[in-house]
């Protein structure tokens, strides 16, 4: 029997707070600094990329997540987003939890030529879309 510990995780987390409402799993990809890497305004960034998983009941909506985020990233760091790659159970797992949310994402930040700089920058030029996004949502009362 294979036990997925992060899905266990995700799910303890989701059951001890009911604020919880959106769910990113953080990767890193397998291509070379080359793809992974790009500047913006004289800074160095690891590129982005949205992985949604089409073996799950939220597909759609992590999807329209994902293509919400990207088109956002895109607007203020143009060139940040390298794309959405939607993942069947050939491609990949087909999963990546989420099947537990709605709202669940999985990024892969950069790869493994990156810097911890490189790093850095992405993720906070995505936390600075990713707070605009949420608070968007929620004043609208989108979930």
């Amino acid at each position: 029997m294979l036990i997925n510990i992060q899905g266990a995780a995700v799910q303890e987390a989701m059951a001890s707070d009911k604020d919880l409402t959106f769910t990113i799993d953080i990767h890193r990809d397998s291509q070379r600094k080359q793809i992974t890497t790009t500047t913006i305004n004289n800074k160095s960034y690891a590129r982005l990329d949205f992985i949604v998983g089409e073996a799950n009941p939220n597909f759609k909506q992590n999807l329209q997540l994902a293509k919400d985020l990207h088109a956002a990233v895109e607007k203020k760091y143009p060139g940040l987003s390298r794309g959405i790659f939607s993942k069947s159970k050939s491609l990949g797992n087909g999963v990546y939890n989420q099947d537990l949310s709605p709202r669940a994402i999985l990024i892969e930040v950069g790869g493994v030529d990156n810097n911890l700089e490189e790093l850095q920058n992405a993720m906070d030029a995505f936390a600075d879309v990713f707070s605009q996004y949420y608070w968007e949502k929620k004043n609208a009362k989108a979930f």
